[in-house]
C-alpha cells in the first residue's frame, strides 16, 4: 500500500513540527526574574515561566555567587503554577551581592517540557556606614571601616578624610585563600605612624561616596574610634641577661593585658606556646642544654588586637664534663645518656607507670651484679627485664620500687659502667 502526501500537507506538518519546536525552545529558556522591594538583609526573587510548573520544580533551583562555591540556601513557595518566588538571607556582609541562578531540568506539568535556563540578579541595597569593626582597635591599625555593601574602589580616596597619612585597602575577601580576592566592602586604615593609646580619633565619610551598585552615600558621616590601651610586659622568666638558669627553668612572660596569641622562636630549641589569659609559656620538647646561650623571640598580640614583639636571652647552668640522663615521657618513652650538652646514646626504654614523678631526681644506690639496677630517689628503679617475664622484683632479685624504668640489658651495663655515682636524671 503507498501512501501520498501533497506537497502542501507536508509543509503544513513541517510549520506544525516547527512551531512546536519554537514553543518546546521557548518553554525551556523562557524564565524571567525580578528582584522584589524587601528590607535590608533579605533577598526576595519572583521568578515567571512560559509553562505551568510541577511543584517540585523548585528543587531543581540551584544559586550560587562564585562558580566554586557551594550552593547557596533559600526558601520558596509557588504564587501560582507559572510563578515562583524565593527568599534568600543575607546575615552579613556585603549585602547585595550579584547572584547567579540556574534551572537543571525542572519538569513542567506537561510533557515533556523540562526547563533549563539560567540566568543572574542583584538587589540594590543603598550604600551605608555599618560601622567600625573591633573597636576599640589596634594603635597600629588597623582601623576596620565595614560597610554594608561595596564601595566603589577607585574613588574612595575622593570621599574620606583620615585622622593621619596612612594606607587605606580593601581587605581580603578569603585571606586563606589562594589570589587577591578583595572584599570591598571591609576597608582597613593603616596609620603611617603609631597611634596614641586610649585616645579617641575621628574620620569622616563624605556624601556621595559611591557603591558598586550604584547607589551613594545619602549623607556626611562622622565616625569615632578608641584606641586600645597600650600593651606592656610585666614579667619574663627568666630574666633577661640571666645566668646559670636550670635546665628545667619555666619560659614565661606575664603582660598586662589579656593574650589573644603568642609565639615563641628559641633556635635549638623547638617547642611549642601555650597562652593562658595574660602568660605565654614556652614549653620545650626537649629539656635546655647546660652551658648554652639560648636567643629567644616572642611574638605576642592581645585580645584588643595589640601587638608587640620582644626578644631576650639566657644561659643555662654549666655541667661541665658531668655525665647525666634525660628521660622524655609518652607513647614512645626515650632516654639520653648525657656529657655535659652532648649526646652519647639515644634509648628507647619502657616504664611501668605513667605515674613516675617528672623534675629532677637523683640515684641513691646502684647493683652491678646480676641483676643490675639503678635506684633513683622517690623509689624509681632502672633494671633490665627478661622477654615474656612480668615486673614480679620478688621472682627477678630486684627490691621493691614504686615504679620502674625498663632497659635493654646492653643500655643497663653501659649506664651502670658510664654513670657516677649520684648521677641526675631529669624526667619530663
Amino acid at each position: 500500500m503507498i501512501i501520498q502526501i501533497s506537497r502542501l500537507r507536508i509543509i503544513q506538518y513541517t510549520v506544525v513540527l516547527f512551531v512546536l519546536l519554537v514553543f518546546w525552545f521557548a518553554a525551556a529558556f523562557g524564565v524571567t526574574c525580578r528582584v522584589e522591594d524587601s528590607v535590608e538583609g533579605e533577598v526576595i526573587v519572583t521568578f515567571k515561566f512560559l509553562v505551568p510548573m510541577k511543584p517540585l520544580a523548585s528543587g531543581r533551583l540551584v544559586l550560587y555567587q562564585t562558580s566554586d562555591q557551594a550552593p547557596l540556601p533559600f526558601s520558596g513557595r509557588w504564587i501560582t503554577a507559572n510563578t515562583l518566588q524565593i527568599k534568600i538571607s543575607e546575615p552579613g556582609y556585603p549585602r547585595g551581592q550579584l547572584y547567579y541562578y540556574r534551572f537543571k531540568a525542572a519538569p513542567a506539568m506537561i510533557w515533556p517540557f523540562y526547563v533549563w535556563a539560567g540566568g543572574q540578579f542583584q538587589p540594590q541595597v543603598k550604600l551605608r556606614l555599618a560601622g567600625i569593626a573591633g573597636d576599640p582597635v589596634p594603635s597600629r591599625g588597623p582601623v576596620i571601616l565595614q560597610f554594608n555593601t561595596d564601595v566603589e574602589p577607585g574613588q574612595i580616596q575622593q570621599y574620606i578624610d583620615l585622622p593621619l597619612p596612612g594606607k587605606l585597602e580593601p581587605a581580603p575577601a578569603n585571606p586563606k585563600a589562594q589570589g587577591a580576592v578583595s572584599d570591598y566592602s571591609r576597608w582597613l586604615f593603616w596609620p603611617a605612624k603609631k597611634l596614641t593609646n586610649r585616645q579617641q580619633y575621628a574620620i569622616k565619610l563624605k556624601k556621595g561616596l559611591p557603591g558598586k551598585n550604584g547607589t551613594r552615600l545619602a549623607e556626611d558621616i562622622i565616625v569615632h574610634f578608641q584606641t586600645a590601651p597600650e600593651f606592656l610586659i610585666e614579667q619574663v622568666l627568666p630574666r633577661p641577661g640571666a645566668a646559670s638558669v636550670w635546665l628545667t627553668r619555666d619560659l614565661i612572660i606575664t603582660t598586662n593585658q589579656k593574650l589573644k596569641s603568642g609565639r615563641f622562636i628559641i633556635p635549638g630549641l623547638p617547642g611549642t606556646t601555650r597562652v593562658t589569659n595574660n602568660q605565654a609559656k614556652y614549653i620545650p620538647e626537649r629539656v635546655m642544654l647546660p652551658g648554652q646561650t639560648y636567643h629567644a623571640k616572642v611574638r605576642l598580640t592581645a585580645a584588643s588586637n595589640e601587638t608587640l614583639d620582644y626578644e631576650f636571652s639566657f644561659t643555662t647552668t654549666n655541667l661541665g664534663n658531668s655525665k647525666w640522663l634525660e628521660l622524655k615521657l609518652g607513647a614512645s618513652p626515650t632516654l639520653w645518656l648525657m656529657e655535659g650538652n652532648k649526646t652519647l646514646k639515644k634509648m628507647t626504654v619502657a616504664v611501668k607507670s605513667r605515674q613516675l614523678p617528672t623534675g629532677t631526681l637523683y640515684e641513691q644506690n646502684r647493683r652491678t651484679g646480676a641483676p643490675g639496677w639503678l635506684w633513683l630517689n622517690a623509689d624509681i628503679l632502672l633494671h633490665h627485664l627478661p622477654a615474656n617475664m612480668s615486673d614480679h622484683h620478688g621472682s627477678l632479685g630486684l627490691p621493691k620500687s614504686y615504679s620502674c624504668i625498663y632497659l635493654n640489658e646492653a643500655d643497663l651495663n653501659l649506664l651502670l659502667s658510664t654513670l657516677p655515682r649520684g648521677f641526675m636524671l631529669i624526667c619530663h
